[in-house]
């Protein structure tokens, strides 16, 4: 089998950063316009390394196209008077064939690569230029990327191809009598036996050459996180004790990377959205939640956010391609709901607007009070220093993960957990509400849960504990004392359900009151939690996928609530910025075929 190697590393990082790291010097070796065979392309783990790399850095070479058709479809995003009628497609639900940004053979070539390189690592195994470890790794490293990028298939087109071997002409996927489409159910269970069965589904181990650093860039945080993928496939599948199982793997992650000294603050924000102290001064808001998009990769509070990440520099290839589409040459911008979910908030002190993730964070504005301008994707860029176009990529990160997760609880009969995530942090969820005793055993934890019978019982799934307990007489602070919930980090006030509607509320106190309509204070609190997700995570590529997971399982649920819950949500983009609703948007109420795009190779 050939591959065009030279094409496929040329897109990667590693073609123009420093690989001493890796001593992969054969890769610099190649002609742009060789195309070499198995025998001289794939001799030696460093060359496996290179071909992962490589894959990665054409997966940057499709940010734009993830972040268009996940952020301008729903209601967070709209165009400018300088989208073209493409864009406008994309904004208003009424795209054509002939729409670039809907053409599937992007996806595609990342992932008939992939199938190559893993059809590669086969033979090398084989022929032992692969010890069994080595090919564990870097198999399972390739396999998480491809269901991840098939997942974005599934969110888009519905109904997707799906192949795992590769082809001698990615053309050949036109033929669907070859290669028929499945659904989007029959795609995640697909993906989901390809995920768990891989050799290694944990991080990458230390010492491994593909766990590295170039150029001052840890390609560690460079890989989709299997934990974080697993997670999000149960999450569509509707697993939720699965999901949970690895959101909670990843949420504690901090105890494995820091097993030799809890004390270390560390130990306890990483992952946890804590709330770290220095000198007396606590680091919320925007110290803390401003470094996720313009701190370093090696700015402490960053890193203990940030799961997965891809770097923009200007001395690789590609090209940044956020700055052209929000500030150069202006073509998407912050839908008007955007801005008033944000202005619509309360702190804690009462004060109004979300400040710590509204104006001058999330977004901002250029030239004067009339042009909002996405921020996020371009958070370091400089219009004053225009050849500085490296930002960075965040794919996946801590609050995103706090979120799934609460949505995973909260349909699996754990909303206090949920409310405890989604507000201001698992202490303070679980502490009475005359205040902590100076015995916390049985406080400050997520160990007990109503359950269907609406007895509060132990509860019996690990991967809903959380143990936030702290004490001074002796002094101990277990690992999620300092977790702050996605509301308290920026110190907003719990968001709340009208506890009168899903509770007795006969029953004094805050703690455990008895459920009367658990249907509907499910629905409830997934709502609460869609509209923190839109404050949290916007922009970054989240907010079709989210929306449309809800509208698919309200529609199973209750024919009919999901298509007038999807319609309303991007309806409401249009009516806040005074302007007609578009038809195709409208029929997103009628029709779930309309949700997708249109499936044309082109």
């Amino acid at each position: 089998m050939k591959i065009n190697i030279k094409g496929l590393f040329k897109a990667g990082l590693l073609i123009t950063l420093s690989l001493s790291t890796l001593s992969c010097k054969k890769m610099f070796d190649l002609e742009p316009e060789d195309a070499l065979g198995y025998d001289q392309a794939y001799q030696n783990v460093y060359d496996a390394d290179a071909a992962v790399m490589g894959i990665y850095g054409k997966v940057m070479g499709i940010a734009d196209r993830y972040l268009v058709l996940n952020e301008l479809r729903a209601d967070l995003e709209d165009v400018t008077q300088n989208s073209d009628k493409y864009l406008k497609q994309i904004n208003e639900h009424n795209v054509t064939t002939d729409n670039p940004w809907a053409d599937p053979k992007p996806w595609y070539e990342i992932i008939i690569n992939c199938n190559d390189v893993l059809e590669n690592f086969d033979i090398m195994l084989a022929n032992k230029r692969l010890s069994q470890d080595d090919y564990n790794v870097r198999s399972s490293e390739i396999i998480t990327l491809r269901s991840w990028l098939y997942l974005q298939l599934g969110v888009q087109y519905g109904t997707v191809p799906y192949i795992t071997s590769s082809l001698a002409n990615i053309d050949d996927l036109k033929d669907e009598s070859k290669f028929p489409k499945i659904s989007f159910d029959q795609l995640i269970d697909n993906l989901i036996q390809s995920t768990e069965s891989m050799a290694n589904k944990d991080h990458l181990p230390a010492g491994v050459s593909l766990n590295s650093t170039l150029d001052s860039y840890p390609t560690l945080k460079m890989f989709i996180n299997k934990y974080y993928l697993m997670g999000d496939l149960y999450l569509w599948k509707g697993n939720y004790p699965m999901a949970a199982k690895y959101y909670h793997k990843l949420m504690a992650y901090a105890q494995v990377l820091y097993p030799g000294n809890p004390a270390d603050e560390k130990a306890y924000n990483t992952y946890t959205l804590g709330m770290a102290s220095n000198s007396g001064t606590t680091f919320i808001g925007n110290e803390r939640w401003s470094n996720i998009f313009t701190a370093g990769y090696s700015d402490r509070y960053a890193t203990e956010e940030t799961i997965t990440l891809l770097p923009f520099d200007k001395k690789f290839s590609p090209a940044n391609p956020f700055i052209d589409l929000y500030y150069e040459k202006y073509l998407i911008k912050p839908s008007a709901k955007a801005i008033k979910n944000w202005n619509d908030q309360t702190r804690s002190d009462n004060t109004p607007f979300d400040t710590f993730r509204g104006l001058g964070k999330s977004y901002d504005y250029k030239g004067g009070n009339t042009n909002p301008v996405i921020k996020k994707q371009i958070a370091t860029y400089n219009p004053l220093t225009p050849f500085e176009t490296g930002t960075k990529w965040v794919v996946y990160r801590a609050a995103l993960l706090h979120l799934h997760m609460a949505e995973a609880a909260n349909r699996d009969g754990r909303d206090r957990l949920a409310y405890a995530l989604m507000n201001l942090g698992v202490r303070n969820a679980y502490t009475p509400a005359s205040g902590a005793p100076s015995n916390v055993t049985n406080v400050q934890q997520s160990n007990v849960y109503r359950n269907p019978a609406n007895e509060i019982v132990p509860d019996p799934n690990p991967d809903y504990y959380f143990d936030a307990r702290q004490g001074d007489a002796p002094r101990y602070r277990n690992p999620w004392f300092q977790n702050g919930g996605v509301r308290g980090r920026v110190s907003l006030g719990a968001i709340k359900v009208d506890s009168a509607q899903y509770f007795d509320m006969s029953i004094p106190g805050r703690e455990f009151k008895p459920v009367t309509n658990r249907q509907g204070l499910t629905i409830a609190m997934e709502n609460l939690l869609i509209n923190e997700s839109a404050l949290e995570m916007a922009f970054e590529g989240n907010r079709w996928p989210d929306l449309l997971r809800i509208a698919l399982r309200w529609e199973k649920e209750n024919p009919g609530s999901g298509k007038e819950f999807l319609k309303n949500k991007i309806t409401a983009k249009f009516v806040t910025a005074g302007v007609p609703v578009p038809e195709g948007v409208n029929r997103l109420g009628t029709d779930v075929s309309s949700w997708y795009l249109p499936f044309k190779w082109k």
